[in-house]
């Protein structure tokens, strides 16, 4: 086996689990919205996200379902400490009314 197939497998596992990493920031994000607006969203897949290292804030862009409605959703969450918290969550498209901040962020 060369060490090129051994670097491949590597970048896989990396991509995998990053990719791993952010579904679950996005799962959390549909949960955490569904608690504070009293919501029924159903997470159906990530569309694209971004990472900035300082501050530590993943934006990640979401499908997520309501009855038959399926839409593109934008959440934002920060590190604090070992653990993201949802700073942010709403619909693409919506003007900046604030309407997509959670209450007490």
């Amino acid at each position: 086996m060369s060490s090129s197939c051994r670097t491949d497998s590597v970048e896989e596992n990396f991509v995998r689990e990053t990719k791993d990493v952010i579904e679950k920031q996005a799962v959390y994000a549909v949960q955490e919205y569904n608690k504070e607006k009293k919501s029924n969203l159903e997470f159906k897949r990530v569309v694209s996200s971004r990472q900035q290292e300082i501050p530590r804030i993943l934006n990640i862009t979401l499908e997520a379902k309501l009855g038959k409605d399926i839409k593109i959703y934008e959440a934002k969450l920060v590190k604090r400490g070992a653990t993201f918290k949802l700073e942010a969550f709403k619909p693409v498209g919506e003007g900046s009314s604030g309407s997509g901040s959670l209450p007490g962020k």
